[in-house]
């Protein structure tokens, strides 16, 4: 048995948790941000919705109450986080918000659709600037914050310090910048050399700067791609 630490917020981090335990390892959660939903206008009905992540969906949908609203989102569990919500009309593209422009340039122009993208105070890609920039009309709306945690727990700390804790787990290149940023803020650079990091992708392992034991990247940006490096 392995243990990991999860750095995701801790929502996400408890349903990754039951993976991993499933798969006979054991879960420590150090979650790096804390998500927190923030006031925000509804869109216009006449605006398709473009949602890139679980709390773009989770945060900007609670309060929507047309369920039929036109959908387009990056990744099945983007998706099946808003048909927990009643959301019906989805549209599910591929794993990166990149991936998901050519479809929704195709059905803009051909449609003539209006675009919101919901979303947080942080966009590492800001999707609608590259829809307007194709000559559509697209806007975002930011439904919540993100704030950085750069403390461990003592229990944390102490199981690291023994060598009880190997492996973290890295799901983002916030939460990947954010990590190193406590580890030289709590000056525990030493940890570095005893961890091994597996992370999301090749653009989330870019983030990690400092001397890891071994950083690890998933060949798709899914868990399931990243859990495979597990084995």
């Amino acid at each position: 048995m392995s243990s990991f630490l999860i750095t995701r917020p801790t929502t996400e981090a408890e349903v990754s948790a039951r993976k991993l335990e499933h798969m006979g390892h054991r879960a420590i959660f150090a979650p790096m941000l804390r998500v927190e939903p923030i006031s925000f206008e509804i869109p216009d009905e006449k605006r398709t919705i473009i949602l890139t992540s679980k709390n773009g969906a989770r945060h900007g949908l609670a309060n929507i109450g047309n369920k039929n609203r036109s959908i387009f989102a990056v990744a099945e569990q983007t998706a099946e986080e808003a048909r927990s919500l009643g959301f019906t009309n989805i549209t599910v593209g591929p794993g990166a918000a990149r991936q998901l422009v050519p479809i929704l340039l195709e059905c803009g122009l051909k449609q003539k659709r209006a675009y919101v993208h919901l979303c947080g105070t942080m966009v590492s890609y800001n999707i609608a600037d590259v829809l307007r920039d194709a000559g559509l009309d697209a806007v975002s709306t930011v439904t919540y914050q993100t704030i950085p945690n750069r403390i461990f727990s003592p229990s944390v700390q102490e199981e690291i310090e023994n060598g009880a804790i190997e492996n973290v787990l890295f799901y983002s290149p916030r939460t990947a910048t954010i990590f190193e940023e406590a580890i030289s803020e709590n000056n525990k650079h030493a940890w570095l050399s005893k961890l091994n990091a597996y992370c999301l992708s090749n653009r989330v392992a870019d983030n990690l700067l400092g001397p890891w034991k071994t950083i690890n990247a998933a060949v798709l940006p899914t868990e399931k791609a990243l859990f495979s490096l597990l084995s």
